[in-house]
């Protein structure tokens, strides 16, 4: 099984079933799962930089069969799936400069999984995508990308009808982040508010917009994006808002505030539910955050989590949920967390799992989360722990 060795693994109500360190490429940031394919993006970060292609017909034993290589100065550590293309971001990352570079998304002919083949680049502009979100439904890819005149990254929505070639549709943002239509910033560099993503429900999406809190757009012309709902905690609570995860059949939105500190120097994000019937009216009903190790310790945010070393707060959620009641999201060095939130006002936890091994590393880094249809859990790390796959066995 190849496990890492190091500090033991945590776990209640979730087994291991197998690992993969990807033959070194195991700094992990996206996970997709199609069928027996996994599609996997790593930064870079410890090893390699690109996409890897493993068969997990046989969890137990997940096999490479292919990998992609980022292009020189391109960190690429996305990655999604629409029919048989593969998109990966081309993002150019500070201090990773070089020649060569073109911002925007990379596309790959998957028609035969094991033998990915590059087809074009799609250009965007600047520094390119950090993060594509496509809409299968709509055919289209929302993704978070800098933009002439602008602040930060923008939402740029990409028409994705024939997704060898794509075409932009149109650009939102916040008000705050058009420097040449005269905008006047809300916070400093330091305090960026800044489109980390979107996720579509209806007619609405929902954004992560980071010092700038929970975003709402309505696409009901899909050409001229608006904001027709903000909420943002920030201050007094943590800011960094990275996801707002609309569950399917639901009123609600789960919401993450990342924490960026590989030494918990600043507050860890926490994991907020928002009833969104009212688009444009988003409130937080309740938050969470897992129990503290140290039974001693008073609040969730100290003791023996904030001790271990690594970050630690919330980060991705996985959205396709096989039940409603169940959130499934990664928190750095704690690892998966699985919450039940059929009590919206009373999220409880029912199963977690923190993956063996240090890499070198005090903690693991878990980065991001897949539930494929057999049920079986994907879980990332982004500092080279490479590829865990467990299944939940608690009460559902």
């Amino acid at each position: 099984m190849n496990q890492m060795k190091g500090c033991p693994e945590e776990a209640k109500n979730v087994k291991l079933i197998g690992h993969s360190d990807l033959n070194g490429w195991g700094c992990i940031t996206q996970v997709q799962v199609r069928g027996k394919w996994g599609f996997i993006g790593a930064t870079g970060a410890d090893g390699h930089e690109g996409t890897t292609v493993v068969d997990v017909e046989d969890p137990a034993n997940p096999k490479v069969v292919a990998q992609l290589p980022s292009p020189p100065g391109t960190t690429s550590g996305k990655v999604q799936l629409l029919d048989d293309v593969m998109i990966v971001n081309a993002e150019q990352v500070k201090g990773r400069e070089a020649d060569g570079f073109v911002p925007g998304l990379l596309l790959y002919d998957i028609s035969n999984p094991a033998k990915p083949k590059f087809m074009k680049t799609f250009e965007m502009y600047g520094k390119g995508v950090h993060r594509p979100i496509l809409d299968i439904e709509n055919r289209l890819c929302y993704c978070a990308c800098t933009a002439e005149g602008f602040l930060g990254d923008i939402l740029w929505i990409v028409d994705l009808k024939d997704p060898v070639n794509p075409e932009v549709v149109s650009q939102g943002w916040l008000a705050g982040q058009h420097l040449a239509g005269g905008e006047v910033p809300s916070g400093g560099e330091g305090n960026l508010s800044q489109c980390y993503g979107a996720y579509r429900r209806g007619d609405h999406l929902f954004c992560g917009y980071w010092f700038g809190g929970f975003v709402v757009f309505d696409v009901k012309d899909i050409t001229k994006p608006k904001v027709v709902g903000h909420f943002n905690p920030t201050p007094p609570y943590p800011g960094k808002c990275h996801n707002a995860v609309p569950l399917p059949d639901s009123d609600l939105v789960i919401v993450t505030h990342e924490s960026t500190s590989d030494d918990v120097s600043e507050p860890p994000g926490f994991l907020w539910i928002y009833d969104a019937r009212v688009p444009s009216n988003p409130v937080p009903i309740s938050t969470w955050m897992p129990h503290p190790v140290d039974p001693a310790s008073l609040f969730p945010s100290e003791g023996d989590w904030t001790t271990r070393g690594g970050r630690y707060g919330a980060h991705n959620i996985w959205r396709g949920m096989t039940t409603k009641d169940f959130v499934y999201v990664v928190w750095f060095n704690a690892g998966l967390r699985i919450v039940d939130i059929s009590d919206p006002f009373r999220p409880q936890e029912v199963g977690y799992y923190v993956p063996a091994g240090d890499t070198g590393r005090p903690t693991p880094q878990s980065n991001d989360v897949f539930v494929d249809e057999r049920g079986l859990i994907y879980i990332a790390d982004r500092c080279g722990g490479g590829l865990d796959i467990v299944e939940y066995t608690g009460p559902r």
